[in-house]
């Protein structure tokens, strides 16, 4: 009886530890404060963390705006980045400022995105730029 109950146990985690290999990095399993009181907050991805030339990463935003927005690419503050969407992303859920909001984006070399020492990622509302939000620096290798 106990053979038995050790086969079940690890046939059972062998079970979970498959899973979808997901080739995009982001916050999947963590819980963000996207609270915002007015305009937009950027809080993934995080500082210091590094990526690659040609990685999708989830982009996490919380907001206030009921809009299209644009995700870009930025290598310093003065830039004015390199949009990272081909389209407006549009929000799939409510402009509370309290819900996290994701979008997928490719740090691909085609839209400007070349190995740098720091980058950072801008949400931009359409209609209320000035509103928009970095994310905090990050590494691109």
């Amino acid at each position: 009886m106990k053979f038995f109950h050790a086969l079940l146990l690890t046939g059972s985690l062998a079970f979970l530890a498959c899973g979808d290999d997901d080739s995009s990095t982001g916050p999947s399993t963590q819980s963000y404060d996207c609270t915002v009181s007015d305009g937009v907050k950027v809080v993934y991805p995080t500082v210091s963390e590094t990526f690659s030339v040609g990685q999708t990463i989830d982009v996490v935003f919380g907001t206030t705006i009921d809009d299209g927005y644009r995700v870009v690419f930025k290598k310093s503050a003065g830039d004015a980045g390199t949009d990272l969407l081909d389209e407006s992303f549009d929000l799939t859920g409510p402009a509370d400022g309290k819900t996290c909001h994701t979008v997928k984006v490719t740090l691909a070399a085609d839209h400007g995105v070349e190995p740098t020492q720091f980058g950072a990622i801008r949400v931009i509302p359409y209609n209320k730029q000035n509103k928009g939000a970095n994310s905090e620096l990050f590494i691109v290798k």
